[in-house]
């Protein structure tokens, strides 16, 4: 069982921060709350600023996530 780290946050599991740092340039935000289960939308968008900020993930989307993205929100999915 994850610790519980501030707040009663679950701390990432290094499993976790891997898979986010492999699929983040090709996964929607949906996509990886499904892979990652467990984790929000919010959760995630803070971690992958945290990742940035302390430089273990760079780049941006591929275009044609940014596109199955835009998608996703007009259908709820």
């Amino acid at each position: 069982m994850r610790r519980r780290g501030r707040r009663g946050r679950r701390d990432w599991a290094i499993s976790e921060e891997k898979a986010l740092r492999d699929n983040y340039k090709t996964m929607t935000i949906k996509e990886l709350m499904k892979l990652l289960d467990g984790r929000t939308a919010d959760s995630i968008n803070a971690k992958i600023k945290r990742l940035k900020a302390r430089r273990k993930l760079e780049g941006y989307k591929d275009e044609d996530v940014k596109n199955r993205s835009l998608q996703q929100r007009r259908k709820k999915i």
